[in-house]
């Protein structure tokens, strides 16, 4: 194992120092410096690019959040706007003038349009934004009977329902009818609805606008038009829907291929008779007179078996004439059976005799000895 000597730490830099060879300043002044045209190992600078490496990871954290947060927003605004301000549903309400409105996916109204001027002003004053579609059609339908459009003889309403679930629009449309119905009953109308579902048509849409008619009328025009040429657009665009109805029936037109007809219910009003409790009637006493071994008169009362009323007896509702009956003949007191009214005939002379009231016997007849009395 080798031994190291201990360093002289002092020793060893004075004899560097010593033995290092001088240094000419002026010499080296005068040596031409040669500017550098690039950075080399040792002058390039390595630490601008981890500068701007910690400066985008400094900013991509907020940047990031920012962005997400954008994105969150831009969906619940997407979704909001479809479920509460995207049309979903178009329902025409049609009779002596028609109302357009504009439903969402929660059956709240976006818009109401009519198409006359004094109907939309009548519906601008009731303020049907936002509010729910069936108390708003019947907020309508009350308005419009009030102001004189729907009456005894102008009570036809059609409703149209347009939407792309054909089963969603007929649900709908029964669902009006029926409110359009108590709206006007409860203003003392009979109203007869018709109804149709039809499917989103821009065409449909573009020639109802040119005509001022809704699609639903618009499709009742056409059926008309299809059956009689001699009808024209023009001409049935301003008539009401009662008109066009009288129109179908006298050209013998079948609209029932794009409305469902419903007739107005009669009101009828069950008539109940009053039942009559007879009270029950005692049945006739058969009144029997027997003589007893003592000469004594007794007065036995039988009622009829037949006549005898039952619990199992129904009742009869038809008054029947009331059988007269007879006054009871009371037995006489047992304690004075001498007590006998002397302008009277007594019992015993009343009677007939047994043997008498008999009918002869016949010869083989046994003949039974009358009664003695002891």
């Amino acid at each position: 194992m080798s031994t190291h000597k201990k360093l002289n730490i002092e020793a060893s830099l004075s004899r560097s120092i010593s033995q290092a060879p001088g240094l000419d300043f002026d010499k080296l002044a005068a040596i031409p410096v040669i500017k550098m045209t690039g950075h080399d190992t040792i002058t390039r600078q390595t630490l601008a690019p981890t500068k701007a490496r910690n400066t985008s990871q400094r900013y991509f954290k907020p940047i990031s959040m920012a962005v997400a947060g954008a994105l969150v927003m831009i969906v619940c605004i997407t979704t909001w706007f479809g479920e509460f301000k995207s049309p979903e549903s178009i329902i025409a309400l049609d009779a002596n003038q028609s109302v357009e409105i504009v439903t969402n996916k929660h059956k709240q109204i976006l818009s109401v349009k009519a198409f006359d001027q004094d109907v939309q002003e009548l519906l601008d004053e009731e303020n049907l934004s936002q509010s729910n579609l069936e108390d708003s059609v019947g907020v309508i339908i009350t308005a419009m009977i009030k102001n004189g459009y729907l009456d005894e003889t102008k009570s036809v309403v059609m409703i149209t329902v347009e939407n792309q679930n054909t089963a969603k629009a007929d649900d709908l449309a029964v669902t009006l009818n029926q409110v359009i119905k108590d709206s006007a009953t409860a203003e003392n109308i009979s109203a007869t609805v018709v109804r149709q579902t039809v499917t989103p048509d821009s065409q449909a849409v573009t020639e109802a606008e040119q005509y001022s008619v809704t699609t639903g009328k618009l499709n009742v025009m056409k059926e008309l038009i299809a059956a009689d040429s001699t009808l024209t657009m023009e001409s049935l665009a301003g008539m009401s829907l009662a008109d066009l109805l009288a129109v179908s029936k006298e050209k013998a037109v079948d609209l029932t291929k794009v409305i469902v007809v419903d007739e107005p219910e009669k009101e009828t009003k069950e008539v109940t008779t009053p039942v009559v409790e007879t009270p029950a009637i005692a049945p006739p006493a058969t009144t029997e007179t027997s003589v007893d071994t003592n000469g004594t008169g007794k007065v036995t009362n039988t009622p009829d078996p037949a006549v005898v009323a039952t619990p199992e007896t129904p009742v009869v509702t038809t008054p029947e004439p009331q059988p007269t009956t007879e006054p009871v003949v009371s037995p006489p007191d047992e304690k004075t059976p001498e007590a006998v009214d002397d302008e009277k005939t007594p019992l015993s002379e009343e009677k007939t005799p047994l043997s008498e009231e008999q009918t002869p016997l016949s010869e083989n007849d046994p003949i039974s000895e009358p009664p003695t009395s002891e």
